[in-house]
């Protein structure tokens, strides 16, 4: 009797973390909010590498990871703009829903050129990381002027 008890309180409160879970996860505050760690992030990782890459810090030995984070972090930017966070406390511009295709090409190419700096990084070739790393952050302001409205104070995403 003991371990029907403890399954089905197991299976309740499991029950229950799932539903709070769902419920949660589908408010577009917490998308915008997962968004801006997700950019964030992105952003944290580019200022490291600036440092790193034009010999400010001596982080060398660390560049390959905060390029694999990069990479990482970006290849989530084809999900964290759903629908539902396109109204809110969020500088994402409208034009991201309303020419979703568009928005797609975008990110699609701030992908590549965070996967192609990646590549450039592990290549070992100091002048192809720099120039991999410095198409990699004009595709992110390309992005920014396009899909974010400027805001000294805010910085939500």
């Amino acid at each position: 009797m003991n371990r029907v008890f403890i399954r089905a309180s197991l299976f309740l409160v499991f029950s229950i973390m799932m539903s709070s879970a769902a419920s949660a996860a589908g408010t577009a505050e917490d998308a915008i909010k997962y968004r801006h760690a997700i950019m964030e992030e992105m952003a944290t990782h580019m200022s490291a590498l600036t440092l790193i890459l034009l010999n400010k810090v001596d982080g060398g030995d660390y560049a390959q990871g905060h390029v694999d984070a990069l990479a990482r972090a970006s290849s989530e930017m084809d999900v964290i703009f759903p629908e539902i966070s396109s109204e809110g406390d969020t500088a994402a511009l409208p034009a991201i829903w309303e020419d979703p295709d568009k928005f797609g090409e975008a990110v699609a190419k701030a992908q590549k050129a965070t996967a192609d700096f990646r590549s450039a990084m592990s290549g070992g070739d100091p002048k192809a990381a720099i120039a991999a790393f410095a198409a990699a952050g004009k595709t992110c302001k390309g992005c920014h002027e396009s899909y974010r409205a400027e805001d000294d104070d805010d910085h939500s995403h």
